[in-house]
């Protein structure tokens, strides 16, 4: 093959390439090069045949061939616009695509095939770059596997290469599908999912998959090793020989290939398993195991520090420690040991591949190193009690008067530091050995490192005061202890238990609120200077924008033949006008009142607000007759609408920002936008906005809550000459109501206009002569936006349930609209008898019509088979996975269906594009991902606010400093823009594991990262975004993303992160993302652990009175200190970033407006809320796929729901907090401490109902809750919904995946339960006491389970089910104080508590046994007999918390006014006639003056315009107030 000046085609079809007809168009002529690829259409032409001829060698579906083909060509034909010769631009194509195949060709292909000798490959850039893709296009599901890939891409090479026997070497079409990937595909399927009827099934159900089930990525790591990989592989069985190794069976390289078909993958893919995804904390904590070590040490360290202090100072208990203060000291060197022995067995545990050579060395280390402190504290410990103790002389040295103590004292510090200086480092990148394993780039240290350095300073602040406390109160407890002299050592390890679990808990959650507030004062600082400095302060208001001009002129337009120049000075910026060219002035001119026009299409801006601010001329601007805006001194220039000034401001401050690369459309990477879409609304229709002829809430909600722009709308449909015509018309207010609320077409609309025109208004001054088709033609090659819209095959499909004219409407309105641009992917599906085939399909505006039913659908422009059914993750991850292989940029954008563009930060995408082409000729190589900031517009009504004020901070201030100094930004979906080359190299945009990738986005940055990857992320460009606005979808989202990084912590990345990252780096990685959730757990943990620690200490008072008030100031002060800092960090990230961006006045009246939303009373049930579902998901698995829904949250939700939702995660811990302080009564330990307990535990309880649309709406809906929630309470049915038994049998099935000595033994409550039986057995010593008081006091109490137990084998071990729980949770409460009445003069709190917290204990043994059922069939009656015993207990609580809170909201429904309240609370709006518009009735039917729902609403909202023949009156307009300038 010729390897001369450009690669040829191979032989087959070595013939003049002519140019095609259809050829691609460019934007300027280009000539005639020599060369095969001098063209167009020679480039065209080359690529289709090299496709075909791989199509017939290799047998890949003809669709599949088309589709790739147009992909090789755009691709070359973006990179060709950065590197001019046609044979270059292909190689660094090439290079870039196939960097990790190369690498792994190296380093695991050709040892792989070391046996057979394997030939040096032909260097051919166009065969390979077309091969890998028309692999890649056919994988379906195998995508994620890209070292799989890798092994296919290798073999179909070794044939293409071989020139002799691809002559004579054919395939029918589809062979590749049904031959290599279809078995594979079926191993995978059957790994965890059961294939019966058309579809497959999980086979756990709502369990999480086995830790022993392979995913994708333990099926691609066996193909990083050539040893494994070659004992691996098997053949199919042959007669008796049995299963021949692969490599054993082929003679020679180009045997892999043919040979593929016959491997037995069910073989060769099992029991291939790197790394245990087992579910509980400990994964967490041999992963992060140098973040706890370090928490350990440090409180270990403090609290020895304190003891001695203040031991030494106050003479506190002093006969207990001071004979041992050196045994605290050295016990600090066991702290890195006892972490090292954990590391290295779990580790080993959990990595089954992990290479035998380092198994041992790993054994070795810990032995010889990381336990020799082990071995020098036990030396020291024998020398202290040997003859002669520590006053026995060192008699080797001469010289040297020490003794042998201080000597081992001395050796012990030395390996002790030794060792904890090793376990603090990162471990070797290849534990595994194995050939092909990618290694991590290393970031600057520095600013990580001082970072860390400043947040731990002031950490140790209050840690040191922590420890402080809790060291007093340890010396008073053995000082009591000492001088009284007491018999009971069981009550002193109680005390000190309950004294350092809370102390514990709050010393390693605190880090994370410091880490809060230096990301408040570094992220502002870095703010400041990357959004413009001081200028910033000017932009805020919109004052001095007279630098706008030029600055956009000279930053972004970037004209031809313009050089660069200096702005000049203050004064001569006043006159802008008379510095700029004419060529300037006339772009700058162009582009504003193109924004002005972007903004009055939108109806932002009325029509006298755009002839304020327009220029009229480029000859009046160069005289000065410019808009006020752009003179000097200008003040109150920005027009009203509060959304059209932050889009003025954002586009002054982008241009100001740093870096800002120089880019120019010509030369931009082709971009795809890729917007998944499963079952949000795409367009509103008349069922959205209108009920029975009138408008329904959410229309009169938009309409009073978008005022300005709905007279705005009217102003431009009066104007409009289409206003009479009704389809029209319609089609005006449904975008009108579209666009406010997050829907797809907001979301398309934003991209394709804003891109679109964006993109055409820079090349159309960019290029000269301008010329508007050029510059479209230009755009319509670089711009591709495709919607992967699973559901569109069922919305075409008259007999699917889902079935859908109007959403078949909205997709062809979409079309027409944004044809240029839209592409539509989908999933469809074919019945062929017994066997069900999988399509994944694109469609577009050029695609055939088909009518279908009263709808139109379109005849697919591609359709290609996949392997078998696709969704087999949560869906999002392979709803995108179908649809990425016919997007054809070079760089891909992820977008969700609930964003927007915006037309002036459009301006900048060149230069964000621009940001992966500038590295790309250097070493370090072009970044991976790079992200951006979000605009929320969801900020409507109370909650949305909140959730918008939250994800503002996120999006802004937290990713900032994640990105420098923290560097430990990854991906988080949108609106990053992602390297495809990358991301194709790694298994995607996104992973695709039911169960483990629940947040599927963020592993795109995971696994970049751990392949040496990097992000970057900058500010000068945005999208807009939307989020949750109600109650219950906004925590769903929080639930959602909990469980997500609960399975993410017992990954393999996670697991790798934690071991290879530098310690700096680990931490903001940690508690970024992982240890950000695992924080929430510790602080709920926290507040009950205090309460409970608050109670024991006032029942211990039963044995000494002093013991009463040894925590009170521990309890009173610490725990106050505590929530106040978690409640400060929660808002202080927010505060710092409304004051860069928007002024101090502005940050205190945001908090001001927090604070009087109760965001602190929401801030901490979605503490509780992530804690719980973070904790239960890590600990029992079962992830689920949240819906959470986007739209405006008006209907009310039932008190039932709001129970059965809450009740497990808040509310019983509520009602447990208050129990718990109820013991301590007889302690007063303050008004801070009351307070926060009381507040956290009021918040949990009520939060539901206080942020309940319509929740006191009436007393009639109130009792009607009531009688629902009795009914619930009562009904034996099957569904959660309608049965609370249903409700309890689902709360116990979700744990059945764990050992049943973890729910008995192994946990919290069986730790509470034996520190309440030591101070009952204290206050009741058993020496006084007959056996059967003793026995009535210390055990739990068991009368009623042994009435469950008969009940149950009475009813055959199912009477869980049938008995009554009306009247067994009576007869459980009647039976247990029968139990306490028989020894009635014994009873006292202390032992109440006891038995309190034994039940606790019990229901969670119960629980364990009842969904595990240990024994089987044997044990049924014992399974059956403690879910009934578990279940008449929970109801007994269930009834009193429910009736208690039900006659609550009853009461407060009666209260006059409250609704009314509660509604203004909740939605903040003014009423419509303040602002000159009419308002509906609240007798809706009184309106109703005609049939057609169109006519009433004018009529009733805006009765003085004459749209729609309502009025001919025009008044409307002129009762507005003036807009402000």
């Amino acid at each position: 093959m010729d390897t001369g000046e450009g690669p040829a085609l191979p032989a087959v079809y070595a013939v003049p390439l002519l140019p095609m007809s259809g050829s691609v168009a460019t934007e300027s002529p280009e000539p005639d090069l020599s060369g095969p690829f001098g063209t167009p259409g020679r480039r065209r032409s080359a690529v289709e045949h090299v496709c075909s001829w791989l199509q017939s060698l290799l047998g890949f579906q003809s669709d599949s061939m088309r589709n790739q083909a147009e992909h090789v060509e755009a691709l070359w034909e973006s990179f060709l616009r950065r590197y001019d010769e046609p044979s270059l631009a292909l190689e660094v194509l090439a290079s870039q695509l196939l960097k990790n195949a190369r690498k792994w060709r190296q380093q695991v292909w050709l040892p792989f095939l070391a046996p057979l000798q394997p030939q040096p490959q032909v260097k051919d850039p166009l065969r390979d770059v077309c091969l890998y893709w028309l692999i890649w296009g056919e994988l379906g599901n195998l995508r994620f596997c890209p070292e799989l890939i890798c092994f296919v891409f290798a073999a179909a090479s070794e044939l293409c290469d071989s020139d002799a026997e691809c002559r004579g070497w054919a395939n029918r079409e589809g062979a590749f599908l049904e031959e290599v990937v279809m078995p594979i595909y079926t191993v995978m399927v059957h790994e965890t999912f059961e294939v019966t009827g058309s579809r497959p099934s999980f086979r756990f159900g709502k369990s999480p998959a086995p830790a022993r089930a392979c995913n994708y990525d333990d099926w691609n790591e066996l193909f990083w090793d050539p040893r494994r990989l070659r004992r691996a592989l098997k053949m199919k069985p042959d007669g008796e020989r049995g299963n021949l190794l692969f490599i054993n069976s082929c003679s020679e390289a180009i045997d892999v290939w043919q040979k593929l078909p016959e491997i037995d993958w069910a073989k060769s893919l099992q029991r291939h398993k790197t790394h245990l995804e087992f579910h509980s904390h400990l994964p967490l904590l041999i992963g992060n195991y140098r973040i706890f070590l370090l928490h350990t040490f440090a409180l270990c360290g403090l609290l020895w520090f304190w003891i001695l202090r203040l031991g030494g100072q106050e003479g506190l208990g002093r006969r207990l420690w001071q004979d041992w203060a050196w045994l605290c000291e050295a016990g600090l060197g066991l702290v890195a040991p006892a972490w090292m022995l954990l590391f290295q067995i779990g580790f080993q545990a959990f990595t089954p591949c992990l290479a035998r050579r380092n198994r041992l060395r790993g054994w070795l280390q810990l032995l010889f190193i990381d336990l020799i402190p082990v071995v020098s504290f036990t030396a020291l410990v024998v020398q202290h009690n040997s003859p002669g103790g520590v006053e026995s002389k060192f008699q080797y040295l001469p010289f040297v008067h020490l003794t042998n103590f201080d000597v081992l004292l001395v050796m012990h510090t030395f390996f002790s530091v030794f060792a904890l200086i090793l376990a603090l480092g990162p471990r070797s990148d290849n534990l595994y050995r194995w050939r092909f394993y990618p290694t991590m780039s290393r970031p600057d240290v520095v600013p990580g490192t001082a970072f860390w350095i400043c947040t731990v300073a002031l950490w140790s602040v209050f840690a040191s005061s922590g420890a402080w406390y809790c060291a007093q109160t340890l010396l008073r407890i053995w000082d009591v202890y000492d001088s009284l002299l007491l018999p009971m050592p069981q009550l002193l390890a109680v005390l000190n238990v309950v004294i350092l679990v809370p102390t514990t808990l709050v010393f390693f959650s605190t880090l994370c609120f410091f880490l809060n507030f230096v990301i408040a004062f570094i992220g502002a600082c870095v703010g400041a200077y990357r959004l413009g400095g001081l200028r910033l302060m000017c932009t805020r208001r919109g004052l001095g924008l007279t630098y706008l001009p030029e600055a956009l002129v000279g930053r972004l337009l970037h004209l031809p033949n313009h050089p660069s120049r200096e702005t000049g000075g203050i004064f001569e910026r006043f006159t802008w006008w008379r510095r700029m060219t004419d060529l300037e002035l006339q772009a700058f001119v162009d582009v504003w009142n193109k924004l002005l026009k972007e903004l009055r299409g939108k109806d932002l801006l009325c029509d006298r607000e755009v002839q304020f601010l327009a220029f009229r001329s480029v000859e009046e601007a160069r005289q000065g007759h410019v808009p006020r805006l752009f003179q000097a001194m200008s003040i109150n220039a920005l027009p009203a609408s509060a959304e059209a000034r932050r889009r003025i401001i954002s586009l002054a401050r982008s241009v100001q920002m740093d870096p800002l690369p120089k880019a120019k459309v010509k030369t931009m990477p082709t971009l795809s936008v890729l917007i998944p879409h499963y079952s949000e609304t795409i367009r509103y229709s008349k069922e959205d906005l209108f009920t029975d002829s009138v408008s329904n809430d959410l229309l009169r909600f938009l309409i009073k809550y978008y005022r300005d722009e709905f007279r705005n709308l009217i102003e431009r449909l009066e104007n409009s000459e289409d206003c009479q015509v009704r389809h029209r018309l319609e089609a005006s207010l449904f975008e009108w109501a579209s666009l406010r609320m997050q829907t797809l077409w907001r979301t398309v609309d934003g991209i394709c206009r804003a891109y679109a025109h964006a993109l055409e208004m820079l090349a159309k001054h960019q290029e000269r002569p301008p010329q508007a088709s050029l510059s479209q033609e230009m755009v319509r090659q670089r711009l591709q936006v495709v919607v992967a819209m699973q559901q569109y095959a069922k919305y075409a499909d008259p007999s699917c349930p889902a079935f859908s004219p109007h959403e078949l409407d909205a997709v062809e309105a979409m079309f027409a609209t944004f044809g240029d641009w839209l592409s539509i992917a989908y999933i469809e599906e074919q019945s062929m008898g017994d066997e069900t085939r999988y399509f994944s399909c694109l469609i577009d505006a050029s695609c055939d019509k088909i009518p279908v039913g009263v709808a139109t659908a379109r005849r697919p422009k591609f359709r290609i088979q996949l392997p078998g059914f696709p969704i087999l993750g949560h869906g999002k991850s392979d709803n995108q996975n179908c649809a990425v292989i016919f997007t054809r940029g070079e760089v891909l954008q992820m977008i969700d269906a609930n964003q927007e563009a915006y037309f002036e930060a459009s301006l900048t995408l060149p230069a964000a594009l621009q940001e992966f082409c500038d590295p790309e000729r250097t070493p370090k190589g072009r970044p991976g991902i790079v992200g951006f900031r979000e605009h929320i517009f969801s900020a409507v009504g109370l909650l949305g606010r909140i959730a918008a004020d939250s994800e503002f901070t996120f999006g802004t201030m937290i990713q900032r400093t994640l990105d420098w100094p923290l560097a430990a930004r990854f991906h988080y979906g949108h609106p990053d823009l992602m390297d495809k080359l990358q991301v194709v190299q790694q298994g995607g945009v996104s992973k695709g594991t039911r169960g483990l990738n629940l947040s599927e986005d963020i592993f795109a940055g995971l696994d970049l990262s751990l392949r040496g990857g990097w992000t970057v992320y900058r500010e000068y460009f945005h999208v807009g975004k939307g989020r949750d606005m109600g109650f219950m979808s906004v925590l769903s989202f929080y639930a959602k993303v909990s469980m997500g990084n609960a399975e993410q912590a017992i990954t393999r990345q996670w697991m790798r992160l934690g071991v290879h990252l530098e310690l700096q780096q680990l931490l903001g990685v940690f508690y970024s993302h992982i240890g950000f959730y695992m924080n929430q757990c510790y602080v709920n943990r926290a507040t009950k652990a205090f309460c409970f620690t608050a109670a024991i200490f006032s029942l211990a008072g039963e044995v000494q009175e002093s013991y009463k008030d040894l925590a009170n100031e521990m309890i009173s002060s610490y725990f106050g200190y505590f929530y106040l800092l978690f409640m400060v960090a929660s808002m202080l990230p927010y505060v710092f970033e409304v004051m860069l961006e928007e002024g101090g006045l502005s940050a205190v009246l945001s908090l001001l407006s927090s604070l009087l939303a109760l965001s602190p009373v929401f801030s901490s049930f979605q503490s509780k809320l992530m804690g719980h579902f973070f904790e239960t998901t890590l600990s029992y698995g079962g992830a689920q796929y949240i819906p959470t829904g986007r739209g405006l949250a008006t209907r009310r939700e039932s008190f039932v729901k709001n129970f059965r939702t809450f009740a497990a995660s808040h509310m019983h811990d509520a009602v447990e907090v208050v129990l718990f302080l109820a013991f301590s009564w007889s302690v007063n330990y303050g008004a801070g401490f009351y307070f926060c307990t009381l507040f956290a535990a009021g918040s949990w309880l009520c939060a539901p109902f206080l942020f309940n649309p319509r929740q006191f709406e009436s007393t009639t809906i109130a009792l009607r809750d009531c009688a629902e929630w009795m009914a619930w309470m009562t009904w034996h049915g099957d569904k959660e919904e309608a049965s609370w038994f249903a409700w309890q049998v689902s709360l116990q099935e979700a744990r059945r995946n764990k050992s049943v000595l973890q729910f008995i033994f192994f946990n919290c409550r069986c730790m509470a339960a034996l520190l309440t039986l030591a101070l009952v057995a204290s206050v009741h010593p058993w020496k006084n006491l007959a056996f059967w008081q003793a026995c009535l006091l210390y055990l739990p109490p068991l009368g009623h389970w042994v009435i469950c137990l008969c009940l149950s084998a009475a009813f055959c071990g199912d009477s869980a089910s049938k008995v009554p729980y009306v009247l067994m949770a009576p007869l459980a409460v009647l039976v247990s104080i029968l139990e306490l009445a028989a020894a009635e003069q014994l009873m006292t709190p202390s032992v109440l508590f006891h038995k309190y917290i034994c039940i606790r204990w019990m229901l969670e043994a119960a629980d364990g046994i009842a969904a595990i059922k240990p024994g089987k069939a044997l044990l049924t009656v014992l399974h059956d007999a403690c879910r009934a015993w578990a279940f008449s207990w929970r109801f007994s609580r269930d009834a009193a918390l429910g009736a208690l809170m039900a006659l609550g909201g009853l009461i407060f429904a009666t209260i006059p006014g409250l609704n009314y309240l509660h509604t203004l609370f909740l939605f903040r709006t003014r009423r419509p006639k303040e602002e000159g518009l009419a308002e509906e009735d609240a007798d809706t039917s009184s309106a109703v003056v005609d049939d057609d729902p169109l006519i009433n609403f004018f009529r009733t909202f805006a009765p003085e315009c004459s749209i729609g023949n309502v009025s001919p009156r025009n008044t409307l307009r002129a009762s507005r107030s003036t807009p402000t300038f």
